[in-house]
């Protein structure tokens, strides 16, 4: 039994290995791994499709009825209906996988071995790549925006940083030192703010516990939160026609966000008033009327069309999902972390905040939400956390 198990911890360990070579590798050996876990593992697997916690079941039906009536409302329905259905199949893979792992630890050590040693090798891989373009780009006086692994470093990056939380070596220090000079190399800003904003919120985290929440302070920063919100937005572009984008003044520096974000989030969130409550429907910005609208701005360079999404997960939830898709979702993720964070220690506390800001503020300014690789990612990579913290805690996750 054992050695037939080494097949889906290799396969499972090493996913984020296969996508260095392609997006469809990852999730093939991904499911392959897990769906023959569960089959070679029966006696421990029971096939779950709800939280043990009433109220992360009620946000998480919530968002799915929400996101299928913007489904079934969509301009694209058979779109949007897909993604949906990878959107729930991801998070009820990953809560059965966390439940298998917390009953089997043999299981999760392995395959956090496996992870762990992934994870280095892949930034050994990049690093070097880098490295060697940065040579032959040399001559041309140019170093760096080596594109092939830019994307993929927004989780690679994360990655890197958790293997500090799931095992404390001075070994881990040399996948961090080839991390800064990759990230500079592919001119990567996603993870950037990534790490900013996880920094940002591990402070604010502490300062909020500090701090004896009142509901008059409450209401004081959701209203500080909203004016601050409102705010920029008003300053986004939102004429459209030629002779408005020519002439377009910047009041937001475009050094601090660059002009072509400033006219497709503009752009997005001018078409959200449109269908506030269940929006366009999941996945289907692209085929928006004017949604590939050439804009031809000198400052856009040679970026002339606002792209198939929005580039920012919030304001395409908002354009996609509605206000009622988006706030189900949110409460949802915070709800089931916030049960997490309830078993975690302090050290596990600040990883799993960094980790959510990290990732939510990385997917800000990157991938559109609805990119499989980069969804899937997030519920797997919260399973290991979990199953980390379960397996570490002297509390029990209820």
């Amino acid at each position: 039994m054992k050695k037939v198990l080494l097949l889906p911890y290799l396969l499972i360990g090493f996913s984020y290995t296969f996508l260095l070579y392609n997006k469809i590798f990852f999730g093939v050996s991904l499911v392959l791994g897990i769906l023959s876990l569960f089959f070679i593992q029966k006696d421990n697997f029971s096939l779950r499709l709800k939280f043990s916690d009433n109220k992360i079941n009620l946000f998480f039906f919530l968002t799915i009825f929400f996101f299928l009536i913007s489904s079934l409302i969509s301009i694209k329905p058979e779109r949007s209906i897909l993604v949906i259905i990878y959107f729930v199949f991801f998070i009820i893979i990953s809560l059965n996988l966390f439940n298998l792992l917390i009953k089997s630890e043999d299981s999760y050590k392995k395959i956090l071995n496996f992870f762990i040693i992934s994870t280095i090798i892949n930034i050994l891989i990049i690093f070097f790549y880098n490295i060697y373009e940065s040579e032959i780009l040399l001559g041309n006086l140019q170093i760096y925006g080596i594109k092939k692994y830019k994307g993929i470093l927004s989780i690679i990056s994360i990655l890197v940083l958790l293997l500090f939380f799931f095992k404390k070596s001075k070994l881990f220090l040399i996948p961090l030192v080839c991390l800064i000079p990759s990230l500079y190399l592919s001119d990567s800003s996603a993870p950037i703010l990534g790490f900013l904003i996880g920094i940002f919120a591990l402070i604010f985290f502490k300062v909020i516990a500090k701090i004896k929440l009142t509901k008059i302070k409450v209401f004081i920063l959701s209203i500080i939160f909203i004016s601050s919100v409102g705010s920029f937005v008003k300053e986004l572009p939102n004429k459209f026609d030629q002779n408005s984008i020519d002439n377009q003044n910047f009041t937001i520096p475009i050094s601090l966000l660059d002009a072509h974000r400033q006219f497709i989030w503009g752009f997005s969130l001018s078409k959200f008033i449109e269908k506030p409550f269940f929006g366009f429907g999941p996945d289907t910005s692209n085929f928006i009327e004017e949604g590939q609208k050439q804009i031809g701005s000198k400052f856009t360079g040679t970026m002339k069309f606002i792209p198939s999404h929005p580039h920012n997960f919030f304001i395409e939830l908002l354009l996609e999902t509605g206000i009622a898709g988006t706030l189900s979702f949110l409460i949802f993720i915070i709800i089931l972390n916030y049960k997490i964070l309830k078993t975690a220690n302090s050290y596990q506390k600040n990883f799993l905040i960094f980790f959510n800001g990290y990732f939510w503020g990385a997917s800000l300014v990157n991938f559109s939400y609805w990119q499989a690789w980069w969804q899937c990612s997030y519920f797997l990579i919260l399973s290991f956390i979990t199953a980390h913290i379960f397996h570490n805690s002297s509390k029990v996750l209820k």
